[in-house]
């Protein structure tokens, strides 16, 4: 079971999430309460070698999603917004994840990439996998999970992965590592 730990703002998090086993961590570059600004942790991304960077937008410019990826050497770019031909360029240089809005309608786009279902679209509440039962395409799954839902959640819905923020957390963008130990353990059991 891949695992990313998303909305990293502090090395120390990064450092725990990476110890602990988990395959990615996500560096949230969008409007949110767990936005990190480029130059803040241009000192120390960098160290973080043993561990996916994934690089998470919404409706940016794909020429500053660019220059970021780029700068800070992330290996993985996340798309929540309708793919323009601007975001099919980022596919040269990335590993693309994308998050369409419309999961119960998926199609996959004309770009090699992960796809990432959040039924609680980005607010960190539980979400009903009812829907999500009858995709019928390898995803990853988002959106209100924690250490207590996660291995239901997988059960249910068969993802390939889980991604976890606000479950893990004991503040925004402040995360708990015995939250994320406890989380990652029952995601892989």
């Amino acid at each position: 079971m891949w695992i990313k730990i998303c909305g990293i703002t502090r090395y120390e998090d990064a450092i725990v999430a990476s110890d602990l086993g988990a395959d990615a961590i996500g560096l949230v570059f969008t409007h949110s309460p767990r936005r990190v600004a480029p130059e803040a942790i241009r000192p120390w991304v960098h160290r973080l070698s043993n561990i996916e960077k994934v690089g998470v937008f919404t409706r940016e410019d794909p020429a500053y999603i660019v220059e970021i990826g780029e700068g800070l050497n992330l290996d993985t770019i996340q798309i929540h917004t309708r793919l323009t031909k601007g975001h099919y360029m980022l596919a040269t240089r990335f590993k693309i994840i994308y998050a369409p809005k419309d999961y119960k309608n998926i199609r996959m786009p004309h770009v090699e990439s992960r796809i990432l279902i959040d039924p609680s679209m980005g607010s960190g509440n539980k979400a009903c996998l009812h829907d999500v039962r009858s995709i019928n395409i390898p995803f990853i799954l988002a959106g209100g999970l924690n250490p207590d839902n996660v291995k239901d959640a997988i059960k249910n819905a068969s993802p390939i992965g889980v991604d976890v923020s606000s479950g893990v957390e004991c503040s925004p963008g402040i995360k708990d590592p015995e939250l994320i130990e406890r989380f990652i353990k029952e995601a892989r059991s």
